[in-house]
């Protein structure tokens, strides 16, 4: 079980770090192509990438606080 959870844990940071790369990555391009109008799709990727990681940071930490109790009891 521990290794299991320590598994999750590290998979969900994985992918926000992940998310939070690709939406910074997308937020510089749509701010170097700005004047273009199909930069507008990497704007909603960035925002999309962004909240997906900011997402996955929250359940991992939630996660961990779950684990946390279960330790204590």
């Amino acid at each position: 079980m521990k290794k299991f959870l320590k598994e999750i844990f590290s998979g969900t940071e994985l992918v926000g770090t992940m998310n939070l790369i690709t939406g910074i990555i997308m937020s510089l391009l749509w701010s170097y192509f700005a004047l273009q109008w199909w930069s507008v799709a990497f704007g909603f990727l960035s925002v999309f990438f962004l909240i997906e990681a900011i997402w996955h940071y929250i359940l991992t930490d939630y996660l961990r606080y779950i684990h946390k109790d279960r330790q204590k009891k």
